[in-house]
């Protein structure tokens, strides 16, 4: 799934559009975006597997209902404040965005604010497209937990900078963990 978010987003001028947004160069905001992107599925499979957290990312799915950032990405980008990407990252790391932030910017050369800008949108982006699955597939929160789970481990599986980028904030603690063990870990506050 992190794969076909970063083909769309990469896809026509989305990219540059980003970019542009953000007032970062585009191969460094392609790296942020393949960083933040799978944390943020991460992250998002993790506050699913707690108590209550599924019905809640279920309700905001549905209240989002079937809009995502990428289906009007100019649009999307006149705004982006709008769609909530600030409070989504809040919610999803907590106290560890600062952390997040300062790593993907290490890893890209962008500042941190800039690496937070791409996460604020990139947020949307991720809920967007998993709302289409949600919705499309009438899924229930049972469901959506366990397409997150599964989905969260195929990206940081796919992105070796996302599952380095993990391993770092874990101080190199992951260890047989497996994906999803390392995203608890991360992200367990």
């Amino acid at each position: 799934m992190v794969s076909e978010l970063m083909s769309a987003a990469g896809s026509g001028n989305n990219l540059s559009l980003i970019s542009n947004a953000v007032g970062g160069n585009t191969n460094q905001v392609q790296s942020a975006l393949g960083m933040g992107l799978p944390l943020i599925m991460g992250s998002m499979a993790n506050t699913a597997a707690k108590p209550g957290g599924a019905d809640m990312l279920a309700g905001m799915l549905r209240t989002a209902g079937a809009s995502s950032p990428l289906d009007n990405m100019a649009g999307f980008l006149d705004n982006p404040a709008a769609a909530g990407g600030s409070a989504m990252v809040s919610t999803l790391f907590g106290s560890q965005i600062g952390a997040v932030q300062n790593a993907i910017s290490q890893k890209t050369g962008l500042p941190p604010a800039i690496v937070g800008k791409v996460l604020e949108i990139a947020a949307p982006m991720v809920m967007g497209y998993v709302g289409k699955m949600f919705l499309k597939q009438n899924m229930d929160s049972a469901g959506l937990s366990s397409l997150l789970a599964g989905q969260s481990a195929a990206a940081l599986g796919s992105s070796p900078d996302a599952a380095a980028l993990a391993q770092q904030l874990m101080g190199g603690q992951a260890g047989a963990a497996g994906a999803t063990g390392m995203m608890k870990k991360l992200f367990g506050r």
